[in-house]
């Protein structure tokens, strides 16, 4: 599905290039660029732009129980693997003017599984064709929540070439990722004759980890319209930096430890566009 995407909207970029090559500023097609109160809206598709490397929750107690020490950092930005044909998000845009847009993008995951508490079974050796109960394993929670956002101004010029939209802005990216855990199992000494007094929980409470990140970023693309109203764009961060922190919870009431990270990249996250304009 993903190969046929690109290859059509490759053969639409194509097609409509060779239609409008001649075409000028000056010419009879009309004109395709933003006015001012137009509202554009995108699908963005390459590498994914959530912020969770480093994001390790801390394993349940244990004779060497440690909190990892694993920092964050911005695998938003990869020297290598990144697909175009993956959708990472969705943006959308308000001219100002023009060639002046306020810019918002971004995207969302969340996931919740509560968590259920096991039940012993019971097996009687001594009489083989009685009745057994199986044991009901438990149901760990893990709930998750990915999260980034984009606010950004940019700058559209008009060149000789009516489809043809370069722009420059600026972004600040915010990003937020939690991984929440617990186990609620019960272990049982002897499993035949359950005693409250020999149960031990696996978990005393709720083990996380959480990753925030913030930074600031020069932006450079080209919007070209295949038809009035829906284009086709290209985009890349020439400078890009991102600072990230996380904290690391091992269980409720112990303190959180910590650990940032820095990162600055030149000519990289790039994205491709799909959109329309109202």
């Amino acid at each position: 599905m993903k190969k046929i995407t690109i290859i059509v909207l490759t053969l639409l970029t194509i097609g409509n290039f060779a239609f409008s090559q001649d075409s000028s500023t000056n010419g009879s097609s009309g004109y395709f660029g933003p006015q001012r109160g137009d509202i554009s809206v995108a699908v963005l598709f390459g590498r994914g732009n959530f912020l969770n490397a480093g994001l390790t929750v801390p394993s349940a107690p244990t004779p060497s129980w440690t909190v990892p020490g694993s920092a964050p950092y911005a695998n938003t930005v990869d020297p290598n693997e990144n697909p175009v044909t993956n959708i990472v998000g969705a943006e959308i845009r308000y001219f100002l003017s023009g060639n002046l847009a306020l810019k918002l993008s971004g995207g969302a995951i969340m996931r919740n599984t509560p968590s259920q508490a096991n039940v012993p079974g019971y097996i009687d050796p001594s009489t083989p064709n009685s009745g057994w109960i199986p044991a009901y394993a438990s149901v760990e929670a893990d709930n998750r929540l990915d999260a980034n956002v984009n606010l950004g101004l940019e700058k559209h010029f008009t060149t000789r070439y009516i489809r043809l939209f370069p722009y420059l802005g600026v972004t600040v990216p915010f990003y937020y990722a939690r991984r929440t855990l617990y186990d609620p199992t019960i272990i049982y000494p002897d499993p035949t004759a359950p005693d409250p007094d020999d149960q031990v929980t696996v978990d005393v409470g709720t083990r996380s980890a959480e990753i925030v990140g913030l930074g600031g970023q020069l932006v450079a693309g080209v919007d070209y319209y295949l038809m009035e109203g829906l284009y086709f764009g290209f985009e890349l961060k020439p400078v890009s930096y991102v600072y990230a922190y996380s904290n690391k919870v091992a269980a409720p009431g112990l303190e959180s430890a910590k650990a940032d990270n820095s990162t600055i990249s030149f000519f990289s996250q790039t994205f491709i566009k799909l959109g329309f304009r109202f």
